[in-house]
């Protein structure tokens, strides 16, 4: 049975026009076929131009593993990968994914969230066609007491990745990354396992791309890619591709060297040491200035109403 998948295969290896009598002869179905799958492919946010007499043309700014391998050199983060034009949260599906045996490396990619999650519980804006919803599945090895060390290391290789792109991106502890002095990316990571071995952690990654306009609630706090350089052109399945590439190299940092070089990869990407903030946590919320990021992955926050505090959990807000 003919598939969606085969026919934006097809459209993509074309690279231009391919009549829709092409199309057919190839796929052994009728045009009428061909053609419901391109409305299909046109609702999933993919540009596909239809002309008179030269077929149907194929303008590709997904996230499908084709688009991926021109830029992927990765060797083992992205090489099992699922594609989901919809899901309720690509973190639930990484996280039933991990469940049933994925491997090392796994990731859950799609085009549309209804369900978008961040830290702490928050709804996370993910409209079809516009960003970068991925999830992870690492099965690291380390000990569960470092494994929030894989947030920090996160936010490193985003960062990074985006920087090799061309964008001024920089750190806010733990592992927001901003652009702009405006929220480009938000991260959430789900570890499964016990007290003494990690089974998995789900790292879940969200990056605004192409959105032109953001919700309201949010239009003075986060940013896009489109946004932030207008005049640049911004192709999803690239972003995806470098990130990994620099993920997996500093999750191969961290298991094999250990945290130290991320800490130091971290300070030097970090927009929150020497800035006054506000933090809160579950039982006070109070000002100080960031003084450092510790070798154990926390915030030392000098206070205003005297001494310092370490901060493990909590938010983070630049005052």
């Amino acid at each position: 049975m003919v598939k969606r998948d085969d026919v934006f295969r097809l459209l993509l290896e074309a690279g231009d026009f391919i009549s829709g009598e092409a199309l057919s002869e190839r796929l052994g179905v009728s045009r009428a076929a061909v053609w419901k799958h391109v409305k299909g492919l046109q609702s999933e946010g993919y540009t596909i131009e239809a002309v008179r007499n030269r077929g149907y043309r194929l303008l590709p700014n997904g996230v499908r593993q084709e688009e991926l391998f021109p830029y992927l050199q990765t060797k083992w983060l992205g090489r099992e990968y699922k594609y989901l034009a919809e899901v309720d949260s690509t973190n639930i599906a990484a996280k039933n994914w991990a469940a049933a045996r994925a491997a090392n490396g796994a990731v859950v990619v799609a085009d549309l969230q209804t369900q978008g999650r961040g830290r702490l519980g928050r709804a996370w804006s993910s409209p079809s066609g516009t960003g970068l919803w991925l999830s992870l599945v690492l099965r690291p090895r380390l000990a569960p007491e470092r494994a929030p060390q894989i947030s920090l290391t996160t936010a490193v290789g985003v960062c990074e990745g985006l920087k090799e792109l061309g964008y001024q991106a920089g750190v806010k502890w733990p592992n927001d990354i901003y652009i702009g002095g405006r929220k480009i990316c938000g991260m959430l990571t789900e570890m499964h396992g016990s007290m003494e071995s990690v089974e998995w952690v789900v790292v879940g990654i969200g990056i605004n791309c192409l959105n032109r306009e953001l919700p309201p609630e949010i239009q003075d706090t986060a940013t896009s890619l489109a946004i932030a350089e207008p005049d640049k052109p911004v192709l999803r399945a690239q972003v995806a591709a470098v990130v990994l590439n620099q993920l997996e190299k500093y999750y191969t940092i961290l298991y094999e060297q250990g945290f130290a070089e991320i800490r130091r990869r971290w300070l030097e990407n970090n927009i929150t040491l020497g800035k006054r903030v506000k933090i809160s946590t579950l039982n006070e919320t109070f000002f100080g200035e960031a003084l450092d990021m510790q070798e154990d992955g926390s915030l030392l926050v000098k206070r205003e109403d005297g001494g310092n505090f370490t901060l493990v959990t909590g938010d983070v807000f630049f005052a």
